[in-house]
């Protein structure tokens, strides 16, 4: 009962308000520590120090106006467009195992002129919105047949973006989409055993068809428990160096950390510090507090996240928002996990905080996206307060939110008069 009490004193419009303030907080805060930890590298690499926040900040600009349009955007339009979409992402991670820019081992990026754009960060998205969409289909119909095709889409969609995605290789992103996909399903009320129907037959032709896309390097790193001790020897000393640096960093951070600006590891000594490794620049500069106050950060957007998905009866707004939400909070985690030595490096971003234009986009697509749905919990809640009726999704996103249907007129019946 307590529990009770304390979910139904938020509104759906406090809580829209809570998730821009908390957006807004990750978005300009990201920008601050991308310039903390980035300008010893601009400086050794272009000579000037604002080379690589300057250009997340333009990132930022442009998924500023994707976060507007995604929180306006009709819900039922998405719906219905969901496997468009996501179909534009499936052709680009095709195009990315083609002609894509290889770094390293690594096949991820479509290069367009000075630009480059990552496909498997935005798969994120449309694959919450096509599972949400199928999911929420599946439930409507009573044809057993339509309700077959409909679950062998649905794991077709998360088997084949996952596939493509560990391709590239990355295993992390496949990791990601897995869950967030089994989220979909979950928070769009799929039943529990046709859940577990489905992740066991995608493990079972993962197991089947894993030396097509794991390597070798891949399966030992995450063998289980190896990274959990520091190797020692030449050698193996600097495949662990990120890690140890990582560590380090963390540790002379402290309490209260060295301050802003202050962190020594971010001089060359840490690879990656503005993105792989951010959360330890953080720790480094802010100590345990400011660690703490990140993880608070991403708990509260959870927490009001699901209150979001709890509150919404429909099945693809709830699979959408409870999606959206399971991804920002286990992605956190996934890159706090690697900066604290309990996982493996992965090459995970830190939601908001990691540079990366890609990946920015994409986190404010989703929140704008779990904003749509907040804010249409208050349109059919003004709906109900009026007395009038709206479709679950809400029409007119772009106005009153109220369903377009046509107002009754009298009718004036026709009288035939004798001659």
């Amino acid at each position: 009962m307590a529990v009770q009490g304390t979910v139904r004193q938020w509104s759906p419009v406090r809580v829209t308000q809570i998730l821009f303030v908390l957006t807004l907080i990750g978005l300009v805060g990201g920008l601050l520590m991308v310039f903390s930890a980035s300008y010893p590298l601009a400086l050794a690499r272009t000579g000037n120090a604002f080379s690589i926040v300057s250009r997340q900040a333009i990132y930022a600009a442009l998924g500023f106006a994707l976060f507007l349009v995604a929180w306006k955007v009709p819900l039922q339009w998405l719906r219905q467009t969901s496997w468009i979409l996501h179909l534009l992402v499936i052709v680009s991670l095709l195009a990315t195992l083609v002609v894509g820019k290889k770094v390293g081992d690594a096949q991820r990026w479509l290069e367009f002129g000075p630009f480059q754009v990552q496909p498997s960060e935005f798969a994120k998205v449309t694959l919450i919105l096509c599972i949400a969409a199928l999911t929420a289909s599946w439930r409507n119909t009573t044809k057993l047949s339509r309700k077959f095709w409909l679950w062998l889409a649905i794991l077709l969609c998360w088997v084949l973006t996952i596939v493509l995605v560990l391709k590239q290789p990355h295993l992390s992103g496949g990791l990601l989409l897995a869950v967030i996909g089994v989220a979909a399903m979950f928070f769009a009320r799929m039943p529990f055993s046709l859940i577990l129907a489905t992740v066991l037959l995608g493990l079972g032709m993962g197991c089947i068809g894993q030396k097509a896309f794991l390597h070798s390097y891949q399966l030992e790193r995450w063998r289980i428990g190896s990274w959990l001790m520091l190797p020692k020897g030449e050698v193996d000393e600097q495949k662990s160096y990120q890690v140890r640096q990582a560590l380090l960093g963390l540790q002379v951070g402290g309490w209260f950390g060295q301050g802003f600006f202050q962190s020594r590891q971010k001089h060359l000594f840490l690879p990656s510090a503005h993105n792989d490794f951010i959360f330890a620049v953080i720790g480094e500069e802010f100590g345990f507090i400011g660690s703490v106050a990140v993880l608070t950060f991403f708990t509260l957007l959870a927490y009001f996240g699901l209150w979001v998905t709890s509150q919404t009866t429909d099945a693809f707004a709830s699979g959408l928002s409870g999606g959206i939400t399971v991804w920002v909070w286990f992605q956190a985690l996934l890159h706090i996990a690697v900066n604290t030595h309990l996982l493996p490096p992965t090459g995970v971003p830190l939601p908001f905080v990691s540079a990366g234009g890609s990946a920015l986009c994409a986190i404010l697509i989703g929140m704008g996206l779990l904003l749509n749905v907040a804010s249409n919990l208050t349109q059919q809640r003004k709906q109900k307060q009026r007395g009038g009726t709206n479709d679950a999704l809400g029409d007119g996103r772009w106005g009153d939110g109220r369903a377009h249907l046509s107002s009754p007129r009298p009718r004036r019946r026709r009288q035939n008069y004798l001659p």
